[in-house]
């Protein structure tokens, strides 16, 4: 197993602030940093700054990618059924569960790590399992709702046209 980050290990409110100087990407370098660390009593080298300034921006740039990603398919595909995020939660638990069994086949973790990870895991599959059955009793409300509309158009003996449709929808999915 890999040795743990020094700056893994500082204490939190520490570790806080180091990490949103290097978000910011407004501090005065990876030396000045290890030094402004070394005044406050904390060890670290400007290498293991620079790495974790690394980590901090692969971490905002898949961000920014899925966030720009989810903001080109809302465009190119409007969602009123909120089919994209049954997708992404399937998404979600079909990884987790994969990293769930790659936790279970490392032979050479220790065991206390591995029930540490797979009961993080699991409490992580039972949240996306909760979003999902979220999802799916909107989906069966708004269903209803629809449903309730449309027999009562049809005992005032009246159809929806495609304009009032549309106008429900948007009351129902809040566009």
């Amino acid at each position: 197993m890999a040795r743990r980050s020094k700056v893994d290990a500082l204490p939190p409110e520490v570790r806080a602030w180091l990490e949103k100087t290097l978000a910011d990407r407004a501090h005065p370098g990876y030396v000045a940093l290890a030094e402004m660390l070394k005044a406050q009593g904390y060890e670290l080298s400007h290498s293991a700054i620079w790495r974790a300034d690394q980590r901090i921006q692969r971490t905002m740039s898949a961000i920014k990618a899925s966030a720009e990603a989810a903001r080109l398919i809302a465009e190119a595909a409007p969602d009123a059924a909120d089919e994209h995020s049954a997708a992404v939660i399937r998404l979600v638990q079909s990884a987790l569960f994969e990293a769930m069994l790659k936790v279970r086949e490392a032979e050479d973790a220790d065991p206390a790590e591995q029930v540490k990870l797979l009961s993080q895991a699991a409490r992580a599959v039972a949240e996306a399992s909760r979003a999902s059955i979220g999802q799916k009793k909107w989906a069966e409300e708004v269903k209803t709702k629809l449903d309730a509309i449309e027999r009562e158009a049809g005992r005032a003996g009246k159809t929806l046209d495609a304009e009032t449709l549309r106008v429900v929808k948007e009351g129902l999915y809040g566009g």
